[in-house]
């Protein structure tokens, strides 16, 4: 009979969210999941099968908690280029302060497009990312001479590269300065 479990697992999970935004899922070893989730090996293995099941859970978690698509309300009256550019913001200060940026990026970046299952879900968390984008340029047009539907669908397609773009500059230790300078610029189609 099985011992059950003795743990919480979706703090567990969150643990090892941590560690593949920050590392990655290939520089993630299992020694560094199991620390950061204070469980045993063995807890590890009958809860998550492995380390690629625990990613697949780990993709889903952060689609539902974590992505920044989660925490914009496009229906705020605040204008499209303020929520814009804290949401470049945030984006850069996650890369930065260590917290690894959001994690579809990475895994973008990481597996482009060598294992179907993560392919699926980080393809549609980039889409919700420019959903997000086209929402909050919808509800801002409300107030504004509105663009054709077509250029907005555009300009939130430009936004998500450039939101991905900062993402990998900053990895790339791109300096502060020069990131929110980009930011800037790409909001400035807006004006």
């Amino acid at each position: 009979m099985a011992r059950p479990i003795q743990f919480d697992k979706q703090t567990a999970i969150d643990q090892a969210l941590c560690v593949f935004r920050k590392q990655g899922y290939k520089g993630s070893s299992l020694h560094d999941l199991i620390r950061a989730m204070n469980i045993s090996k063995s807890s590890f293995y009958e809860t998550f099968g492995s380390k690629y099941e625990l990613f697949l859970i780990t993709l889903a978690r952060f689609h539902e908690t974590e992505a920044v698509y989660q925490f914009i309300n496009p229906t705020d009256n605040i204008s499209a280029k303020t929520v814009i550019t804290n949401i470049f913001k945030q984006l850069i200060d996650s890369v930065i302060n260590g917290k690894g940026g959001c994690l579809f990026g990475n895994c973008a970046v990481e597996f482009s497009d060598t294992d179907a299952n993560i392919t699926t879900l980080v393809t549609s968390g980039i889409k919700q990312l420019e959903h997000m984008f086209y929402q909050i340029l919808i509800h801002d047009q409300k107030n504004k001479a509105v663009l054709e539907k077509h250029k907005i669908q555009t300009i939130a397609r430009q936004l998500t590269a450039t939101f991905y773009g900062l993402q990998i500059m900053a990895n790339a230790n791109l300096n502060r300065k020069e990131l929110n300078e980009i930011a800037s610029n790409s909001v400035a189609i807006l004006d």
